[in-house]
């Protein structure tokens, strides 16, 4: 085989192969333009998406929590309008003077004397010269104490007693307060300092 014809050989193997590479070509074209356009209609045809309101989730929204309440408020120990928590105090059977940290309830020998607030009995001390004393842990640092009281039969540290509850009745005048006839000593005391019992409990004291 001469040069010449060495040549001519060449150069159809080359247009050949271009040739089919040009095929290739255009059937990849055509491959491309089919798949984009089929997907174009898939994406068409896909249904809208809704958002819900307030976000992504199908979650309903929490209820709005409450933010406070209204201030507990007591039930009075006994009725009646009693004496000035602070005011100062002369005592006619001691011959002293003194602030008195409570208030006195005037009250009839016999008259019940119930619990202000849910609460635990703490003490139950009996004394002729101070007078029996009851005292009720009502939770988060507040204690009722009543003073000059007959306790209820069986009243004892560690019961529970109930707002409204009896714990006993007013006492016959005795003890370091006998000049004031019968009444209810009343104290309450937050986190072991004498506290104001009007902050707590609906009162109206006696006018001067």
């Amino acid at each position: 085989m001469n040069e010449k014809e060495t040549s001519i050989q060449k150069k159809k193997l080359i247009y050949s192969l271009l040739a089919g590479a040009g095929v290739l070509l255009l059937a990849a074209a055509i491959a491309l333009t089919v798949y984009f356009t089929t997907r174009g209609e898939d994406v068409l045809n896909e249904p809208p998406v809704t958002e819900q309101p307030g976000g992504d989730t199908d979650e309903p929204d929490e209820p709005d929590k409450p933010t406070g309440g209204e201030e507990v408020r007591f039930v009075l120990p006994l009725e009646g309008t009693p004496s000035e928590y602070g005011e100062v105090y002369f005592n006619e059977t001691l011959n002293k003077i003194y602030r008195h940290k409570a208030v006195d309830f005037a009250a009839a020998e016999g008259t019940e004397v119930v619990c202000i607030a849910d609460g635990t009995v703490t003490d139950v001390s009996l004394s002729e010269e101070l007078g029996n004393l009851i005292t009720v842990d009502h939770g988060d640092g507040l204690v009722s104490c009543y003073r000059f009281v007959e306790p209820q039969d069986g009243l004892k540290a560690g019961d529970k007693v109930e707002q409204g509850g009896v714990l006993g009745k007013v006492a016959s005048p005795y003890g370091t307060e006998a000049h004031g006839g019968a009444h209810l000593h009343f104290e309450l005391a937050l986190d072991g300092e004498s506290v104001d019992p009007a902050d707590h409990l609906d009162l109206t004291y006696e006018e001067k």
